[in-house]
């Protein structure tokens, strides 16, 4: 419970508005940024390998992802919202996924298979206006030039808030090699 606490502790105030109480991280805006931060460096206090497919969705890997020939076990969400979103929608699937690992280790579990957790970029679409980008375009179900030219309320491009973020949008791709490394996915969601 404590660790739970201390990480939710953490994201409680990033993209909340102050007047509404609600959350509004979109994406490849400073709130998404900064959660994506938080993501990297819990990752890192567990020692899980992170890596970013051709979107940019963040993967933490406990185990190597590429040894598995059924592929790995996967669960996550996403850590943007829409907008006046709730707390849990998204970050409570990324923080279980975290605390699962945290105890599989705990009881001295040693997995046959690697487990990752995935924190998807653009999944409500609030920004941009198609909701799943992170996982549509890395399946190809929503190309890369489509995905690109997408704008938000203020006409900005998905390439050019990308572009502003530090990000390469040119390197957005179906990643077949991403995919591959998934075996099982399982989603702890709550819609609010």
């Amino acid at each position: 419970a404590a660790v739970f606490e201390q990480m939710w502790s953490a994201i409680a105030d990033v993209g909340r508005d102050p007047v509404t109480g609600g959350y509004r991280r979109f994406a490849w805006t400073e709130a998404d940024l900064r959660m994506r931060d938080w993501f990297a460096s819990e990752c890192a206090s567990r020692g899980l390998d992170l890596t970013e497919d051709r979107m940019g969705n963040q993967w933490g890997w406990w185990g190597n992802p590429e040894s598995a020939g059924a592929g790995g076990i996967v669960t996550g969400s996403h850590l943007d919202s829409v907008p006046d979103g709730g707390a849990f929608d998204g970050p409570l699937g990324v923080v279980s996924g975290l605390l699962a690992i945290d105890r599989l280790r705990s009881d001295g579990f040693r997995p046959a298979r690697p487990i990752g957790v995935v924190n998807f970029v653009d999944e409500e679409g609030a920004r941009f206006g198609v909701s799943c980008a992170g996982s549509r375009v890395i399946t190809g179900a929503l190309t890369p030039d489509r995905a690109r030219a997408l704008q938000d309320a203020d006409g900005i491009t998905m390439a050019d808030a990308m572009h502003a973020a530090g990000r390469d949008p040119n390197h957005l791709a179906a990643d077949p090699e991403a995919l591959a490394r998934i075996g099982s996915f399982i989603e702890l969601h709550i819609e609010q």
